[in-house]
């Protein structure tokens, strides 16, 4: 058995050059394009001359390692040496190194890495680094299956020999290749058709899900502003509110009273809620606000900025605020206080920081684990640091809902115990929420063409309910469209405001209040807040609207 696909043999004829070449000339014609699948044609095409030969097989079905045939010719005493070599296009040579050094020098260290993080599953990454080596083995055989065939038939014409016609088995074998393909082709097409045409929960058969109702079924049902029968339709607009044009997020009290607004003007706006009145303008001296919370004693506001500081403002007074040190990744996306006010959680992309209320002092940061390093003798191999990125914080703020590598993890902050959420291939992770009870997780994700927004259960760590959200290609991972009210969760969509219950996945009403981003809903249910934009001249306007029940 030969290794590298070349081959060399000779082939001693007793007839002269000339009758050498008369034998040949028949089963050689001149290349030419060919367009359809004909057996009316010679078995080989290429050149033919009194010094040899260059030719290749004929055959109806692409193939790039197909040989190629060299011959050349030696007259002797004794008649004439067809001397013949059989390799691949050096082309196709240079290519396949290409692509091997190419794969292999960027998939050793992705793969490497990522199982030793525990990102990649082993049997993934073993598939990944063996599957170019089942490719040069197939493509191996291809070549010798040729290459024997072609050194059988040019030994036969060459000795003079007839070419046997092909068998009805080798017809038939044929025939039943193409039936294969054509089976095969047909079941990836109905299996796609049927992956398209299937509801939500169709996307996870193992999982029991809920049924639901189709969007089709809630606009049939339209919401309105003063529905009896839907709760969440009982929403009325109470205010608009225009006096901060920049406001890109915003933060509600427990009481529902107070609402502040933040944005690229630096400043931070307090609202009352009830009469829509501006209280206070904080303002701060560097640094695009980029998240807000209001602490459970409702006078304490917590701010993250672009200048990656963390900023305490007393909204009773006109002290300015207490700047807190110590992230050094990206912007600050997220903050909370937790429910006993004495930490503040803050992050976004790279870290999670915990600071003490009191003293301002930072008590810990998540991730813990630098980049990972592999020493190979006295050479240390340094990789990046796996994706990290802070999701939501519970609302008690004893737990965070991280991404880290390619797992959704329940991170514990007072035992440091972690829970991974089961993984799901092929599927884009946006963004993901803690429910206001803590017993369920609410994550948006992408699954070509979908949008799909899952329930999952943490008592069960199981996939409980798929919602579709959209079958168009948008971006649910920026901003906070996504709002809970009780064992309600609410999705800003371009088509409306849609309303799911939690419990069992029905979708309940669908409220025509303009797209926003963010959303939120007061603690007690009684007013939604959201971000949008105006109408007709206005539309290029932010405004900050407030709805509240009757």
């Amino acid at each position: 058995m030969k290794l590298f696909p070349y081959d060399r043999f000779s082939l001693q004829t007793q007839s002269p050059l000339s009758a050498v070449i008369a034998t040949l000339d028949p089963y050689i014609e001149a290349p030419r394009m060919r367009w359809g699948f004909s057996h009316d044609h010679a078995p080989y095409s290429g050149t033919l001359s009194e010094s040899g030969f260059e030719i290749r097989r004929i055959i109806h079905y692409r193939n790039s390692f197909l040989p190629q045939i060299k011959g050349r010719f030696e007259p002797s005493s004794q008649g004439t040496v067809v001397h013949i070599t059989l390799g691949l296009h050096p082309l196709v040579i240079a290519f396949l190194l290409l692509w091997l050094v190419t794969w292999y020098s960027g998939a050793v260290p992705i793969f490497f890495f990522g199982v030793r993080a525990g990102d990649i599953p082993t049997v993934v990454a073993a598939f990944a680094l063996v599957a170019p080596i089942m490719f040069f083995l197939i493509a191996w055989g291809v070549f010798w299956y040729e290459a024997r065939r072609s050194r059988r038939e040019l030994t036969q014409i060459i000795h003079g020999q007839p070419l046997p016609a092909p068998s009805r088995s080798s017809r038939v074998a044929w025939r039943m290749v193409q039936g294969i393909a054509a089976v095969i082709a047909v079941a990836n097409l109905v299996v796609f058709l049927h992956q398209q045409s299937q509801g939500p929960e169709g996307a996870l058969p193992s999982q029991t899900s809920p049924p639901q109702a189709s969007p089709s079924q809630a606009l049939q049902q339209p919401c309105t502003q003063n529905s009896p029968t839907l709760a969440d339709c009982n929403f009325v607009l109470a205010h608009t509110l225009t006096e901060h044009p920049t406001a890109s997020v915003i933060a509600l009290s427990q009481d529902g009273k107070t609402l502040v607004s933040g944005g690229s003007d630096k400043a931070i706006k307090v609202w009352d809620v009830q009469t829509g009145a501006l209280k206070r303008t904080l303002q701060s001296d560097s640094g695009v606000i980029t998240a807000l919370t209001i602490a459970p004693d409702g006078q304490t506001v917590v701010s993250g900025a672009g200048d990656r500081r963390v900023r305490i403002w007393d909204i009773a007074t006109d002290q300015p605020p207490q700047i807190l040190h110590g992230h050094t990744t990206h912007d600050i996306g997220l903050v909370k206080v937790s429910a006993d006010g004495t930490t503040i959680i803050s992050g976004g992309y790279g870290e999670v920081n915990l600071w003490d209320r009191a003293t301002g002092e930072l008590k810990a940061t998540l991730p813990e684990n630098g980049p990972p390093e592999i020493t190979l003798g006295p050479v240390t191999v340094k990789g990046s640091p796996p994706y990290f990125r802070l999701f939501d914080i519970r609302a008690d703020g004893k737990a965070v809902l991280v991404v880290q590598g390619s797992k959704l993890i329940i991170w514990d902050l007072e035992t440091d115990q972690q829970t991974v959420l089961p993984r799901q291939w092929l599927t884009h992770l946006n963004t993901a929420y803690f429910t206001p009870d803590g017993t369920q997780v609410v994550t948006t994700a992408y699954t070509q063409p979908r949008n799909q927004l899952k329930i999952w259960d943490l008592d069960t760590h199981e996939l409980r309910a798929t919602i579709l959200l959209s079958e168009a290609r948008e971006s649910w991972g920026y901003g906070d469209r996504i709002a809970f009210s009780g064992d309600r969760v609410m999705a800003s969509t371009p088509t409306g405001l849609k309303v799911w219950n939690l419990q069992t996945a029905e979708l309940e009403a669908n409220l025509q209040l303009g797209f926003m981003n963010p959303v939120m809903v007061s603690p007690d249910g009684q007013s939604l807040v959201g971000i949008g934009s105006g109408a007709g001249d206005a539309a290029q306007e932010t405004q900050i609207r407030i709805w509240q029940r009757p």
